[in-house]
């Protein structure tokens, strides 16, 4: 039994598994940065746990919603210019 090459295997495997566990991670968080999640699932599968300490480094922007667009944020000024509605 070659126990150097089993121990080299299990590293291997278990670095596989925390490359996974950080993509997976990304995938989900990334919108709530405001980042593409597609993107960022990429990069953690090529960088690792490197790309997703990078997610938390970065400035956040506006969240991503299903449509991929940001929504407007509502100005409490705004009912004030609007015409009211005639009820019947």
């Amino acid at each position: 039994m070659d126990t150097p090459t089993l121990v080299g295997t299990g590293f291997v495997v278990l670095a596989a598994v925390v490359w996974i566990v950080c993509a997976v991670y990304a995938y989900q968080n990334a919108p709530k940065f405001g980042r593409s999640a597609a993107l960022w699932t990429v990069l953690c599968l090529i960088f690792g746990p490197l790309a997703l300490m990078l997610l938390y480094v970065l400035p956040k922007h506006e969240p991503v919603h299903a449509a991929g667009h940001a929504q407007k944020k509502a100005d409490p000024h705004d009912a004030l210019y609007e015409v009211p509605k005639k009820h019947n």
